[in-house]
């Protein structure tokens, strides 16, 4: 659930970041500033910057500006969200970056998106007496699996199951030898230290935000005690040894190391980290470049009826359903008739199951007493009344006392036809059908006798007994007429 665009286009020129590369274009101009043979700032303009941009850079005694990383950083960035460029010694912005510049969320958008690039800038040794870290190499995929990582999440994710998982990665990822523990420790230190940097980074530009608080229970050890000793068998030692699997992890060195995991986590408030909306907004953004599934809350509001309920269905949460309908409802203007579109999509559904589903969501999606209401109404309906009545019985507001003979025959039959359809028909139907006995016999000669309007689905419900049980489909024939002339019901109507 996002806000509207005008109110993340606001948050947006909050930003530091977005007034500071907007200041850097604009101080760039088309007129274009001097800068030295290898592409850098010149000391004097870069001294001005500093103090005109705030980037807090110490400039006392610095001589070059390769020694002012933050106002060094800022320019790359720049350059790589396409809004300056170094053109024959000189500095110039980019003229088809005017649109961008002047709209906060577009600016912050392609200020995100540039994040990608900023390995060299960010993460790279400044001298020759230095070496980059393991995360250098896997920057762009880490970068990528954090962030979709914390979309994915409904909580604030803890900076040490965050830092655990990025170790993985570049467990598989990166060929580590037998070195020394205590080499290795400096190896996984250093990488820490730069996933900071990265972190510091989306802060700075507000994709993400950090706070302090207990983690919460999802994120402590995971029970996998049903799993089956093959897949324990099969998961890796490190990943055993992360997810803090009893019994999984054999190694006692592993299983200290997780159990000092668990401590870190339970022994009081660790950095929590989650997405911002504005953050929210750029990675599913990204997702759905990259053909992902990322729905939205709020775009389904010009779509079909059928095509929002089966949606709602599959896909939403009660809360995220229940403002997605309320949205889909106000966009008809007409309460009354968006709710009959709503029921006669539930109504022309062939599938019994798919029917159900698309009334049950449209009933969690409505207020209680609304819900219940629709349910009464639909109670009399000749179409829907099948799947209205097992909603009423599946929420215990109708008992089967309280159901007419009639009706009790109609939940049956739809409960035999939705039986059926999950079943996938033809021989799995026969099997449920045959596992069940005379039981299921007598069953299906009373869903037969009903009067569910589904004639095809009970038609095809016999003779799939008839093969399943040895029963003749006259023989079903001849019993639903000696009920109909015994008149005996063996339950008086209610009314």
């Amino acid at each position: 659930m996002l806000p509207p665009d005008d109110e993340l286009r606001r948050r947006a020129e909050a930003s530091t970041t977005v007034a500071q590369l907007r200041g850097l274009a604009e101080w760039a101009g088309q007129g274009g500033r001097p800068v030295t043979a290898t592409g850098r700032l010149r000391m004097a303009e870069a001294r001005e910057l500093v103090d005109g941009l705030g980037t807090g850079d110490k400039i006392e005694g610095v001589r070059s500006s390769a020694d002012l990383p933050r106002l060094g950083l800022l320019l790359e960035w720049a350059k790589k969200a396409r809004l300056v460029r170094v053109v024959k010694g000189r500095l110039y912005a980019v003229a088809k970056a005017r649109p961008v510049l002047a709209d906060p969320l577009q600016l912050w958008l392609r200020a995100f998106d540039a994040c990608f690039e900023l390995r060299q800038a960010l993460l790279g040794a400044r001298s020759g007496w230095h070496v980059e870290s393991m995360l250098f190499d896997v920057y762009e995929d880490v970068l990528e699996d954090v962030l979709n990582t914390l979309y994915s999440l409904p909580y604030p994710m803890p900076w040490p199951r965050l830092r655990d998982t990025v170790h993985l990665a570049y467990r598989t990822s990166c060929q580590l030898d037998a070195g020394l523990d205590l080499q290795h420790r400096m190896w996984f230190e250093h990488a820490d230290r730069d996933l900071r940097a990265v972190l510091d980074l989306l802060d700075d530009l507000g994709a993400i935000e950090r706070d302090r608080g207990m983690a919460d229970p999802v994120f402590l050890d995971i029970d996998l005690s049903d799993a089956g000793p093959e897949l324990l068998a099969d998961m890796p030692p490190e990943l055993a040894e992360l997810l803090g699997v009893a019994g999984a992890a054999t190694d006692p060195v592993a299983r200290e190391r997780a159990d000092a995991r668990r401590e870190e986590l339970t022994a009081g408030p660790v950095e929590l980290i989650r997405l911002t909306e504005l953050g929210t907004r750029a990675v599913r953004q990204r997702l759905l470049a990259a053909g992902r599934d990322a729905p939205l809350v709020g775009e389904l509001a010009q779509a079909p009826a059928a095509g929002l309920l089966g949606v709602l269905a599959e896909d939403y949460d009660p809360d995220a359903a229940r403002t997605e309908l309320a949205g889909w409802i106000t966009a008809r203007g007409e309460r009354e008739g968006a709710l009959r579109q709503l029921t006669d999509a539930v109504r022309t559904m062939t599938f019994r199951t798919r029917a159900q589903a698309m009334l049950d969501v449209l009933l969690a999606a409505l207020p209680d007493d609304e819900g219940e209401r629709l349910l009464c109404t639909l109670r009399r309906d000749t179409q829907l009344a099948p799947s209205a009545l097992n909603a009423l019985a599946h929420r215990e507001l109708l008992s089967p006392e309280d159901m007419t003979d009639a009706e009790s025959l109609l939940v049956l039959a739809e409960s035999l036809l939705q039986l059926v359809e999950l079943a996938g028909g033809g021989d799995g139907a026969e099997e449920t059908l045959r596992a069940q006995g005379s039981q299921a016999r007598d069953a299906v000669a009373a869903a037969l006798d009903s009067a569910h309007p589904d004639r095809a689905g009970l038609d095809e419900l016999r003779q799939l007994a008839a093969r399943a049980l040895g029963t003749q489909g006259a023989r079903l024939g001849r019993a639903r007429k000696a009920r109909r002339s015994s008149g005996k019901s063996g339950r008086k109507r209610r009314r």
